[in-house]
């Protein structure tokens, strides 16, 4: 039986892949990728955290807060 990772950084280390089936996680927010390779993002705020170019859903909207 083989593995092969979903979630690797490039050769030089200056960037991370996330291959379909994979999910990242940054702080509470995750960011996998399907199948048919879409990116779907859960456990964004839902209130504006009034911080310049932060994520945020707006109602499922997902907005960039003006800070």
């Amino acid at each position: 039986m083989s593995y092969t990772t979903k979630v690797y950084t490039e050769q030089g280390g200056n960037r991370q892949t996330i291959a379909p089936g994979g999910s990242l996680k940054v702080g509470n927010a995750i960011f996998t990728v399907d199948a048919n390779s879409r990116v779907i993002v859960t456990g964004l705020p839902t209130a504006n955290p009034n911080v310049a170019g932060a994520l945020w859903s707006n109602s499922g909207v997902l907005t960039l807060s003006a800070g």
